[in-house]
């Protein structure tokens, strides 16, 4: 038959390991095949050109055999070529003398090309599809080097009588929509859907007990779901995992870690380096146990990824393990490692407490170590911090949780997790966004640019302000009562709402941990020049989805909470704990962070991070 590529199709690109993988398998199905079994390749989608046959034999044809060649017609390839061209370069390598031919719209003397593919040995480097050409003839030389004459003849046999497209005939469409429609939107098979049919093949299993190889393949396909359907909740996946997973199937990690640590073998030369390596790891595995295979061996395969998803469900249903694992994982340690390091002690988790925690010191920059560090005014440094803090948060939950469970009272275990899915959600490592080390008390002071911002400053603290004169008059100025010269009225209640802050943050010490929070940067850039009042009602409000706001109308000036302009965020609970004043004993002012909470707040760190050998001082 004679084949037509058009242009609107991509040049001939199959690589190495594609030609390979194809030869591969044939030569399985070869080793593997039963009296009445065919190999079938993915469709050939086709569509019959319709042209003046005899005015071509009348113009063109030159001989008896161009007269024959005109005579079949020619069909436009919409969707295979890629297919349809390797296997004619696969028959002339193995000198089949009359194959089908094959022509590229785009290359002229393509047909002609091919038919002297056999004996071409240049690279074609002027020509791409050439050149790819030459490539696939080479791989498919190179991979019968050593094979017999015998070897060779069987397999082209195999390839002429027992080898089949299927074939789709497009009749009255449109070529281009019909190849826009296979080809847009196409969702390529991942590697665990591909490595599930290897588990399901029932050659894979003895013939002796059909029952029960149908037993077997509905236990594994169970498992399998189950396994999916736990991978697909984020707060389970997020704490072993960052946002940036694209597969639609989850399960394919554990198949990663498993070829990543070689569980069931080197294979290493025969698997590629591309998207599908992962599954031609499992392919190899399959055809080395061929010989051998049989219901054990399906199993020992099928456990491997059973006990990888059941350490992740150990560590993710343990206080101590959960946190730490997805501590270390967030700080860029490879999970595969942890997992080495579980197996090494056995399943052991006091032991693998004390490594983590060994890491995770590791994890600290030295500095922060030190929590009467100062940091440069311009704050870039501060990121350093980004470590301590989150180890802060995360060390808080574990011991408000340990606390709970010492009490009598309660006997349920755990209450509460540091939500990874929710930080991670949040911005953490998201389009250049992430978790910023916010300075509690504005780095750059406290002066007020403009009206507004001086209006909400004054409703931020007017409920913290005691009951008085200072206090009415606040409220009335809120209240837009008419007074002269507004802006030396504002300035003069300013001044005196000022003294009532007792000892606030200044200078130097706004550059110490004591004056760091973590907070995502969307909620960072929206307020991080803001006095604290406002920024600590702005922060506050925000975790239910709220945006605080002051409303300008003809009389009043107040904060009110949008509820429509903020989506929810995740506070982390220190950064909540900062802005709501807990870690001091008895605050005596909301409308600043002052010395006393600042050192308050240093000596909650240095208690509950001791351990990870923070100290006060030198």
């Amino acid at each position: 038959m004679n084949f037509f590529i058009p242009s609107y199709q991509r040049g001939y690109r199959w690589k190495k390991q594609q030609v390979t993988d194809l030869l591969e398998d044939i030569k399985d199905f070869i080793e593997n095949k039963k009296s009445d079994g065919f190999y079938c390749i993915q469709p050939l989608v086709v569509r019959e050109l319709k042209e003046d046959t005899f005015t071509k034999i009348k113009d063109e044809a030159k001989t008896l055999e161009e007269v024959k060649n005109l005579l079949k017609g020619r069909w436009e390839v919409i969707d295979g070529q890629q297919r349809l061209t390797t296997i004619y370069i696969l028959l002339a390598c193995l000198s089949e003398t009359k194959p089908y031919s094959i022509e590229y719209e785009t290359r002229g003397n393509s047909a002609s090309f091919l038919q002297k593919i056999a004996k071409t040995s240049s690279d074609e480097k002027d020509n791409i599809d050439y050149y790819h050409m030459i490539q696939a003839k080479k791989t498919i030389d190179k991979w019968f080097e050593n094979k017999s004459d015998e070897e060779k003849t069987k397999f082209k046999t195999t390839l002429l009588n027992d080898v089949k497209f299927i074939w789709y005939e497009s009749v009255n469409e449109d070529p281009i929509k019909v190849f826009t429609r296979l080809n847009i939107g196409k969702i390529s098979l991942t590697n665990a859907e591909l490595i599930k049919a290897l588990f399901l093949n029932s050659s894979n299993f003895p013939e002796s007990d059909f029952q029960k190889i149908r037993l077997k393949q509905q236990e594994i396909a169970s498992e399998w779901d189950r396994i999916e359907y736990t991978l697909q909740n984020d707060e389970f996946w997020l704490f072993i995992h960052d946002t940036d997973y694209s597969n639609p199937t989850r399960i394919d990690f554990i198949f990663d870690l498993i070829c990543e640590q070689k569980k069931l073998g080197d294979f290493e030369g025969k698997i590629g380096t591309d998207k599908y390596r992962t599954f031609r790891y499992f392919y190899e595995y399959f055809k080395f146990q061929k010989e051998k295979i049989n219901e054990d061996t399906i199993e020992n395969c099928w456990q491997k990824v059973k006990t990888v998803f059941k350490t992740f469900e150990e560590w993710y249903n343990d206080l101590e393990l959960y946190h730490y694992v997805g501590y270390l994982v967030d700080q860029g340690e490879k999970i595969y490692s942890l997992l080495e390091l579980w197996n090494e002690q056995k399943n052991t988790k006091d032991n693998f407490v004390k490594i983590l925690k060994e890491k995770i010191k590791g994890k600290i920059n030295n500095k922060c170590k030190n929590l009467d560090t100062q940091y440069g005014e311009s704050g870039e440094s501060k990121r350093d911090c980004y470590p301590l803090l989150l180890l802060l948060n995360i060390q808080t939950v574990i011991n408000q949780n340990n606390e709970l469970v010492k009490n009598e009272k309660y006997g349920l275990g755990a209450f509460y997790k540091f939500p990874f899915h929710l930080f991670k959600k949040e911005g953490h490592k998201k389009n250049g966004k992430g978790w910023e080390v916010e300075h509690i008390a504005s780095n750059s002071g406290d002066d007020l640019e403009n009206t507004e911002n001086k209006k909400m400053y004054l409703a931020a603290i007017e409920y913290c302000l005691p009951a008085g004169k200072l206090k009415d008059d606040v409220k009335n100025f809120l209240d837009g009562q008419q007074v002269k010269n507004e802006e030396n009225r504002f300035t003069d209640l300013y001044d005196e709402v000022k003294k009532l802050d007792l000892n606030p943050l200044e200078g130097n010490d706004k550059q110490k941990i004591w004056n760091y929070a973590l907070l995502d940067s969307s909620t960072n850039e929206e307020y991080q020049n803001d006095p604290f009042p406002i920024k600590r009602i702005c922060v506050l409000t925000k975790e239910d989805g709220h945006k605080a706001k002051v409303n300008y109308g003809e009389k009043t000036h107040r904060i009110t909470i949008d509820k429509k302009e903020s989506a929810i965020a995740f506070i982390p609970p220190c950064t909540k704990n900062v802005f709501t004043k807990a870690y001091t004993d008895i605050p005596k002012a909301l409308n600043s962070w002052t010395k006393e909470d600042a050192e308050a707040y240093k000596q909650i760190i240095y208690e509950t991070l001791k351990e990870f050998d923070v100290k006060i001082g030198d």
